[in-house]
């Protein structure tokens, strides 16, 4: 056979097909392989409803707050003890103790005992009021408590139908303002 003019052969070169079949039988493996090895994460958000804040100062109180507001409860919690402010009084709940958690030893605080004062406070709030339902919380700390001391807080309150809390970061002397302010009401 001659050769074209170019030094061509007028032969049609085939290109081999590429052979995709390896390539899907190792994605076939290694997608499940992947999923199966990963790790998902659960993010669990705490809705927390809005407070109004603490004044450092004398302050002052709005005529128009609501009767709810008005009766709201707060649980106090400082490095050394956690006290339940109402409007009927203010006692304490539970002074810290030092518990072990993975390891390293944290405060804690008694929330059995918080649990029976919530239930004792809902009975005597049913009683005194029972045209107001309340559902608002506010849980008030320094800085330095343990974000699982309040996630056990407002699980608790929760558990009582408080469902909706609020949480205010305050420095511990207006704290002491706030514990001693709602002592001079009926004490028990």
């Amino acid at each position: 056979m001659a050769q074209a003019a170019t030094g061509r052969s007028h032969r049609i070169r085939h290109i081999p097909e590429l052979d995709l079949l390896p390539v899907m039988n190792l994605f076939c493996v290694i997608i499940p392989f992947l999923l199966l090895s990963a790790s998902f994460l659960e993010i669990t958000i705490i809705e927390m409803s809005p407070t109004e804040g603490i004044s450092s100062g004398a302050g002052t109180t709005s005529l128009a707050q609501s009767e709810e507001q008005q009766l709201q409860p707060k649980v106090i919690i400082t490095d050394q003890e956690m006290f339940l402010s109402t409007v009927f009084r203010t006692q304490s709940i539970s002074p810290a103790f030092p518990e072990e958690r993975n390891g390293e030893i944290v405060n804690s605080y008694d929330f059995e005992a918080l649990s029976e004062a919530l239930e004792s406070f809902r009975i005597e709030l049913d009683n005194a009021f029972p045209s107001i339902p309340i559902h608002k919380i506010t849980i008030l700390t320094v800085d330095n408590v343990r974000y699982d001391n309040i996630v056990k807080t407002i699980d608790v309150c929760a558990d009582h139908g408080f469902d909706q809390p609020g949480l205010q970061v305050a420095v511990y002397s207006v704290i002491q303002r706030t514990i001693a302010a709602g002592a001079g009401g009926a004490q028990q």
